[in-house]
């Protein structure tokens, strides 16, 4: 009973409001998400949540990996909470916003998820993007933007329209840099001065990160002009700001826009005749001293939300009004804002690469130390080296194809994306989704009656719990964490799967379970292994009941809704054609156990139309998702042949690219060490061949000095 007061209260003070929604058909609950309540959710004030909170409940801010990262809620609130706020304001018509160039919740200077911003400008912007970036430049023809007849409006006035497209900034080898998004207005018939783009990076990649390593790389000869619109300053006084909008209906985004934002930008009275921009399409409008550009975008994947995203130019005033009409308190009908931790477990759930974790180049670059340097001194320099884990990926292992055009001429890291393709046995390493459930482990910070997660436990976990408090032995389960290695239950650590790149919050999901994304290795191994080890395959079917309850996005049944025939048999669709499907695996060095899944948008095919949802809207099980079709972009094709046939026929070594890349530039260490100590060396025995000369110069003198003195006395 104290819980559920408790908990009543809590649920009172987060979800009372004056106007209720109606709950879309389409819900973002991928896979996993049991089907949430339509509140009508407003945050209120951190002070009232911190005095009807109770503090026996599990605190988000108790967990440090997650502590840095700024949030809406109060962190004294359970993350199952805020999660399950956040997911039932994305499924009602009003939405969640961010603001990705000011963090308007980081109160206490931690870490933010924000993006930057660096126009091109000039006659040569289009050669310039097609040569440092992998998708090319699309034609800028449109027809049917979504333009508004500047006649019909008094304030907001359509300047032009452009291309809006994601292109990936790879580093020489082929590994991804960064997810950029482009906006673009170019002239198709000729280059022209006023030919333009603007390159936003992903969130995460904030500063002047972009600009810095694009700017010493331009020449006179590229006729292109870079400014960093990141931060005003006295020679771009103008502020940059993107805020997004999103729902998970299209629908219902646009009506939330209407109630928002449009009114901010047009006469109330005009409003009506806005139309707005389609998938690809950049607006360029201008309202008073201000440019605003209108997309469709939300720098999420479409599986889990709609929505449009506002670059806006100015003095700062519009995006500080737009943000505040968003997020007041007295706006029945705006979105809930959301902060950098929010965004976070959402992007994980969608199994979207995130900047520095799963995308991170080369690594960072190795220190050079001289070769007199103390060893211990080298020692410790490489453990702080290697104590943050660097994927090291290609866009091809993230599944992110569509950032590579294959027909495209010369381009930074053609030759690395190439070289992946042409490997018959596909790539060595893939992106996966490792779901980490409550039931299934015994976290140290979960326990006690009143605890939120042990509400939604069975009784035997929590008498299990109970005993575990008694024992005297150490808990060794414990969170995942970015760099963990994953094995294969049961192997005794024996049969490496993969590594963890980025871990989302627990529990942030609504449900309790964690959700992590990690870099796996090919299939064929991994079976292979677990065949010669007389272990279980995975069962793709597990946990899957015969009543109608099958396939409904419980967590017991995440990734394994599995779909009938109605009116038949009743005979299961079949599985799908990942082999690593459910494939359970635990944490080196503890007891953590959790189950491999793929990730959301290699598991859906969803309905590619602009005005219904995309969230998963039905399942085709041992089908690709094709989101390339409206765009026009080509998804490479990998041919993949057996492991099998890949080792016998081609003699291929079955090792990640991670340890290849370890491998060689070890040896480049190495050859630089020898080279460097070959140099003193060559140095030394230089300088004492020299020393050898001089003295036998000067012997050589003396000689001549006796014998004259010789022959002078005999004369």
């Amino acid at each position: 009973m104290k819980y559920l007061k408790s908990f009543a209260a809590v649920a009172i003070s987060v979800f009372a409001s004056d106007t209720t929604s109606s709950c879309p058909s389409s819900s973002f609950a991928l896979a996993w998400s049991s089907p949430m309540r339509s509140h009508n959710l407003r945050s209120p004030p951190r002070s009232s949540l911190s005095k009807t909170y109770s503090s026996t409940y599990r605190e988000r801010k108790s967990n440090p990996l997650y502590a840095e990262l700024s949030s809406a809620y109060d962190k004294v609130l359970p993350a199952a909470l805020v999660g399950e706020a956040v997911r039932a304001a994305l499924r009602s018509d009003r939405g969640i916003c961010f603001d990705f160039t000011a963090d308007r919740f980081n109160d206490n200077g931690g870490e933010s998820r924000l993006v930057s911003v660096v126009q091109v400008r000039g006659k040569g912007t289009r050669a310039f993007l097609n040569a440092k970036f992998s998708q090319s430049v699309p034609i800028q023809s449109i027809e049917g933007s979504g333009a508004v007849d500047s006649e019909t409006s008094l304030k907001l006035e359509l300047v032009r329209s452009g291309r809006a497209y994601e292109t990936g900034y790879l580093t020489s080898k082929g590994r991804i840099i960064d997810r950029i998004l482009v906006l673009s207005f170019l002239n198709d018939k000729a280059n022209d001065d006023n030919d333009e783009a603007f390159l936003v990076t992903s969130p995460g990649n904030s500063g002047s990160t972009l600009y810095d390593e694009l700017a010493p790389f331009v020449f006179p000869m590229d006729q292109v002009a870079l400014t960093d619109c990141s931060s005003a300053s006295e020679k771009l006084p103008a502020q940059t700001s993107v805020i997004t909008l999103a729902c998970s209906k299209l629908n219902d985004v646009q009506t939330s826009f209407k109630n928002n934002v449009l009114e901010l930008l047009d006469d109330h009275s005009r409003s009506s005749k806005f139309k707005f921009p389609t998938k690809s399409v950049c607006n360029h409008y201008r309202t008073k001293d201000t440019d605003v550009y209108i997309l469709e975008y939300t720098f999420l994947p479409i599986e889990a939300c709609h929505g449009y995203t506002l670059l806006i130019r100015g003095d700062g005033s519009l995006a500080n009004n737009v943000w505040d009409k968003l997020t007041h308190e007295r706006n029945d009908k705006g979105p809930v804002g959301v902060g950098s931790l929010e965004y976070e477990t959402l992007r994980i759930e969608a199994g979207l690469p995130g900047y520095g974790q799963e995308m991170s180049g080369d690594g960072p670059k190795r220190k050079k130390m001289p070769v007199d340097t103390d060893k211990e001194i080298n020692e410790e320099i490489k453990e702080e080296e290697e104590e943050k884990y660097c994927s090291k990926a290609n866009p091809l292992e993230l599944h992110l194809q569509y950032l590579v055009d294959t027909d495209k001429g010369c381009y930074q890291g053609q030759e690395g994306v190439a070289s992946m393709m042409k490997n018959q046995r596909g790539c060595p390493r893939t992106l996966y989704q490792v779901v980490f459930y409550d039931s299934e482990n015994d976290f140290d910070d979960d326990g006690g009656n009143d605890s939120f997660l042990m509400s939604i436990d069975t009784n035997k976990l929590r008498e299990f719990q109970e005993l575990k408090k008694q024992s005297t032995m150490s808990n060794d389960t414990r969170q995942p964490r970015p760099g963990d290695v994953l094995f294969v239950l049961g192997s005794n650590e024996s049969i490496k799967v993969g590594t963890i790149t980025s871990v989302a919050e627990p529990n942030g999901t609504g449900e309790a379970i964690t959700v992590a994304l990690a870099l796996v290795r090919r299939p064929g191994s991994i079976l292979d292994a677990i065949k010669d080890n007389d272990l279980d395959l995975p069962r793709w079917w597990e946990n899957v009941d015969n009543d109608d309850s099958v396939g409904d996005g419980s967590a017991g049944n995440y990734g394994a809704k599995i779909s009938r025939d109605k009116g038949t048999s009743g005979i299961m669709n079949p599985p799908p054609l990942d082999p690593l499907h459910n494939l359970e695996v635990t944490v080196g060095g503890t007891y953590t156990m959790g189950r491999l899944r793929s990730v959301p948008s290699r598991r859906y095919e969803y309905t590619n139309k602009g005005d219904v949802a995309s969230l998963l809207d039905y399942e085709r099980r041992g089908q690709v998702v094709k989101t390339f079709a409206d765009s026009g972009v080509r998804e490479p094709e990998i041919k993949v042949v057996s492991d099998k046939v890949g080792r016998d026929q081609n003699n291929i070594i079955d090792v990640t690219i991670d340890e290849q890349d370890d491998e060689i530039d070890n040896a480049l260490a190495e050859a630089e060490k020898e080279a460097a100590e070959a140099a003193a060396q060559a140095e030394k025995a230089a300088a004492e061949a020299k020393r050898k000369a001089e003295k036998m110069e000067m012997l050589k003198a003396r000689a001549e000095a006796a014998m004259a003195a010789r022959r002078k006395k005999k004369e």
